[in-house]
C-alpha cells in the first residue's frame, strides 16, 4: 500500500513536471512568435518609409498618421491579452483535469462496486431464494422479459410500454440462463442481479462525485458506507425494483454536469443529456429532470458566454452558445421520449400507456384510492403532501438543512449543491406534486433519492478548498445518521407505507436461518407450486392456458412458457373473445386482478365457481391471502386444435 501511494505520489510528480515543461515551451513559443511579429512589423515600416520616398520623389505626398491612428503592437495589445487570458483559462482547466481524471481514486471504486454487488446479490439471494420474497413488480418484469426469449410468441415488444424498458432489457442475458438455472426467473434472480449491479454502481458513481468536488478519502467512503447502511438502499440493492437502475443514471448525470460547469467539456454535457435519456427509459419521472437541468445549463452557458476572453461578445453570439450548448443535452433526450412515444403508438395504439392504459399507473392508483386515503389518514391535498415530506424526514431527516449549508458555501461549492438539487431534488418535488393532486402510490420506497442527495451534499460541505473545520464537517457526515435509524424504527413497524421494506427485512431474516415466510404470503413459491401443477396435466399443450394477472408469478415458474396465452402475445385479446374456439383448455386467475382482462370479459367466473362454458378443476390458496389465490378452469368443449404458434387471422 505504502509503496503504492509512493509510486503514485512519484507519477504524479513527473506528469506535473512534464505540464509544466510543455506549458514552458508554448509560453516560449508564444514569446517567439510575439517577436517574430514585431519584427515583421518593423519590416513592414522599413519597407512603407521606402515605397514613401519613392512615391515622394515621383511627385506624389504621401499622408502621415497621426500618434493615435498607429496602432501599436504590444504586450497590451487586445488580441495579446485575450490570448493570455484564454492560455490562463486552459492552465486552470488543465489542473481541474488533472485533479478529476479517472485513474484517480480507480481502485477505491473498483473495490467498492465489486465489494457491494456481492453484498446485494448475496441479500437478494437470501429474501428471495431462500426467504421466498421478493415485490410482485420486480418479478412482472421478469415475466416480461421471459416473454421475449421463451413463450409461444417471443418478439422485443413483450417488453411493454407501460413502464420503461430499461430494467427489463438489462435482465435479459440473466433470463436468458434459465433453461441452466430456473431460479433466475422462478424466484426472480435475474432482476436482483441487475439492482445489485445497478447499485453498487451507485455507490460507485458516489465515491467519484465525493472525488470530484474534493472531499478527503475517509470522508467519501464513509459517507458512502452510511448510505449503503440506509435499509431504503440495501433493499432496493438486493429486490430487483428499479429504483437501483434509476439512481445510477441520476448520479452520472450529477457528476458530469458539475464537470461541465467546472470545465466546459462538451463531452460532459453529452453524457448529461445522455444519462437523462437512459433514465427516462428506466423511470418516467425522469422528464422532470430534463425539465430542472435545461434552465442550469441555459444560465451558466449564457454567463460563460459574456466571460469569455476580453473581447465584449454580442447578444446574439451569447444566445447562439446557450442554444448550442441546450440542443447538445436535449437532442438525445428529445429522441428517446419522441421515438418511444410513437413506437408504442405504432405497436399498441397509445402513445403514453402509463397515463390510458388500464395497466398503467393512473389507473391502478385509481383503483386503489380508498385504501391510499386509509394509509394516508387524510384526503386533503395539504394531508398528501405532508404525508409525503414526512415519509421524506423519516428517509433523511436532516436534507434541508444540509441543502443549506451547501448553498451557503463559495461559488464552487454553490454551484455543485445547485446541480445536486437540481438532478436530485427534482423528481423529489414531482413527487410531492403527485403525492398533494392523489396520482400516485404513498409508498416509502419513492423517497429512496433522498437518501444519495443527502450524501451528496454532505460530501459538497466537507469539500475542500475552503478548509472546513471539524465541527462542519463532522455535522454533515452526522446528518446521514438519523435517517438510518428512524428509516429502520419505521420499516420493522411498518409504517408510513413500507411494505416492500418489511417484507425484504422479515425475508431476510427468516432466509439467514433457513427459513422462508409462509407460502401464502409468497407469490414465487406458490407460483412455483401452481405452475408445476398445471404443467403435469396431460392436456396441457402449447397455447392452452390463457391467463393474464396470474402470470406474474406462475409464468416465470412455468417449466414451458409456451403453455400460456398471456397479454404480451399479439392474438391475446382474440383468445380473450372466444377462448373455446381459440382451442384453450384452462383459464387461470387470481383473486387479486384489478385490471384483468379474463375478470372483465367473464365476470361471474371467479364467484361462480364456473360459468356454462367452464368449470373449476383447481385452486390454490384462499381468502385470506388475495394475491396468492389461484383459481384454475377447465373450458368445456374447447377447439381440439391447439395453437402453439400465435394465428394473426383468428378472430378477423
Amino acid at each position: 500500500s505504502a509503496d503504492s501511494a509512493s509510486s503514485a505520489r512519484a507519477a504524479a510528480a513527473a506528469l506535473s513536471t512534464l505540464l509544466s515543461e510543455r506549458e514552458q515551451q508554448l509560453s516560449a513559443s508564444v514569446d517567439s512568435l510575439f517577436v517574430t511579429g514585431l519584427q515583421a512589423d518593423r519590416r513592414l515600416s522599413e519597407i512603407s518609409i521606402v515605397l514613401g520616398d519613392l512615391a515622394a520623389a515621383g511627385g506624389y505626398q504621401v499622408p502621415d498618421l497621426t500618434a493615435a491612428q498607429e496602432v501599436i503592437v504590444d504586450a497590451q495589445h487586445p488580441a495579446v491579452i485575450e490570448a493570455e487570458q484564454i492560455l490562463a483559462d486552459q492552465r486552470i482547466k488543465m489542473g481541474r483535469t488533472r485533479r478529476v481524471g479517472p485513474e484517480v481514486g480507480r481502485i477505491e471504486r473498483r473495490i467498492t462496486f465489486v465489494a457491494f454487488t456481492a453484498l446485494f446479490i448475496a441479500i437478494g439471494y437470501i429474501s428471495a431464494r431462500v426467504g421466498g420474497m421478493i415485490p410482485g413488480d420486480a418479478l412482472s418484469r421478469v415475466g416480461s422479459g421471459q416473454s421475449v426469449l421463451f413463450s409461444r410468441d417471443p418478439h422485443l415488444e413483450a417488453l411493454g410500454f407501460i413502464w420503461g424498458p430499461f430494467p427489463t432489457m438489462f435482465q435479459l442475458p440473466f433470463i436468458a440462463l434459465r433453461a441452466f438455472w430456473l431460479p433466475f426467473t422462478s424466484t426472480g434472480m435475474a432482476a436482483i442481479v441487475v439492482s445489485a449491479l445497478f447499485m453498487a454502481g451507485t455507490l460507485s458513481q458516489l465515491l467519484a462525485w465525493g472525488i470530484e468536488t474534493g472531499t478527503k478519502q475517509w470522508f467519501r467512503i464513509a459517507a458512502v458506507l452510511l448510505v449503503a447502511a440506509q435499509p431504503l438502499i440495501w433493499t432496493h440493492g438486493g429486490n430487483g425494483m428499479s429504483e437501483a437502475c434509476w439512481l445510477f443514471f441520476l448520479v452520472l448525470a450529477t457528476r458530469h454536469l458539475a464537470r461541465w460547469i467546472e470545465t466546459d467539456d462538451t463531452r460532459s454535457l453529452v453524457v448529461v443529456g445522455s444519462a437523462i435519456a437512459a433514465g427516462y427509459l428506466t423511470r418516467y419521472e425522469t422528464a422532470a429532470v430534463f425539465a430542472a437541468v435545461l434552465p442550469v445549463v441555459a444560465l451558466v452557458t449564457w454567463n460563460r458566454s459574456a466571460a469569455q476572453g476580453v473581447t465584449p461578445r454580442s447578444a446574439m453570439n451569447r444566445r447562439w452558445d446557450t442554444v448550442v450548448d441546450l440542443t447538445i443535452l436535449a437532442f438525445p433526450v428529445v429522441v428517446t421520449m419522441v421515438a418511444w412515444a410513437v413506437a408504442s403508438w405504432a405497436i399498441i395504439g397509445e402513445p403514453f400507456p402509463q397515463f390510458t392504459s388500464a395497466y398503467g399507473n393512473s389507473a391502478l392508483v385509481a383503483r386503489s384510492a380508498a385504501s391510499n386515503i386509509e394509509l394516508i389518514g387524510d384526503a386533503a391535498s395539504a394531508g398528501r403532501a405532508w404525508f409525503f415530506i414526512r415519509q421524506m424526514l423519516v428517509a433523511s431527516p436532516l436534507l434541508v438543512v444540509l441543502a443549506v449549508m451547501a448553498l451557503w458555501g463559495t461559488r464552487r461549492t454553490c454551484l455543485r449543491a445547485t446541480v445536486a438539487l437540481a438532478v436530485l431534488g427534482s423528481p423529489l418535488a414531482l413527487q410531492l406534486l403527485f403525492a398533494a393532486k392523489g396520482s400516485t402510490f404513498p409508498w416509502l420506497r419513492y423517497t429512496v433519492i433522498a437518501v444519495v442527495l443527502a450524501a451528496a451534499l454532505a460530501m459538497v460541505i466537507a469539500s475542500e478548498p475552503p478548509k472546513r473545520s471539524v465541527w462542519v464537517t463532522g455535522f454533515a457526515l452526522f446528518a446521514l445518521l438519523p435517517g438510518i435509524f428512524w428509516t429502520l424504527h419505521v420499516v420493522q413497524t411498518e409504517q408510513y407505507a413500507s411494505f416492500d421494506q418489511t417484507e425484504a427485512i422479515e425475508a431476510l431474516s427468516l432466509g439467514i436461518n433457513g427459513d422462508s415466510v409462509d407460502p401464502m404470503r409468497s407469490m414465487t413459491i406458490m407460483g412455483q407450486q401452481v405452475a408445476e401443477e398445471i404443467d403435469t396435466r396431460l392436456d396441457v399443450e402449447p397455447g392452452t392456458v390463457l391467463m393474464d394477472q396470474a402470470g406474474i408469478g406462475v409464468l416465470p415458474a412455468a417449466p414451458r412458457p409456451n403453455v400460456y396465452v398471456v397479454p404480451s402475445d399479439r392474438d391475446f385479446g382474440p383468445a380473450v373473445a372466444a377462448p373455446q374456439d381459440f382451442g384453450v383448455r384452462y383459464l387461470l386467475l387470481l383473486e387479486s386482478s384489478g385490471a384483468d382482462q379474463l375478470v372483465s370479459q367473464f365476470p361471474d367466473l371467479w364467484e361462480g365457481g364456473g360459468t356454462g362454458f367452464a368449470k373449476q378443476v383447481a385452486e390454490w390458496g384462499d381468502e385470506s391471502a388475495p394475491k396468492t389465490h389461484y383459481r384454475l378452469f377447465e373450458v368445456k368443449d374447447p377447439d381440439p386444435t391447439n395453437r402453439a404458434q400465435p394465428d394473426p387471422e383468428f378472430g378477423r
